[in-house]
């Protein structure tokens, strides 16, 4: 079973959770949803939420990515001096 299977996707409005892990699982799962389907016209009233909940997990995730780049910078800094 994938990692997103159990992802849940929230509105935009939701709070991000807390962890990185069910961040970018929620992230992947709505990417999964967002696939191009040549069986269905894609309905915007549908694409829209999820488009503003993908942006604002992916930068949340983001953020947390560059806050550990940034750990891990300070520690090669400190392990040279």
């Amino acid at each position: 079973m994938s990692e997103t299977a159990g992802a849940a996707i929230q509105p935009p409005q939701a709070p991000i959770p807390p962890k990185f892990a069910e961040a970018y699982a929620e992230l992947q799962a709505i990417a999964d949803r967002l696939k191009p389907n040549a069986a269905k016209v894609p309905d915007v009233d549908e694409i829209e939420p999820l488009v503003k909940r993908a942006k604002e997990l992916a930068d949340h995730c983001d953020a947390r990515i560059v806050a550990v780049k940034r750990m891990l910078d300070g520690q090669d800094k400190a392990g040279d001096a």
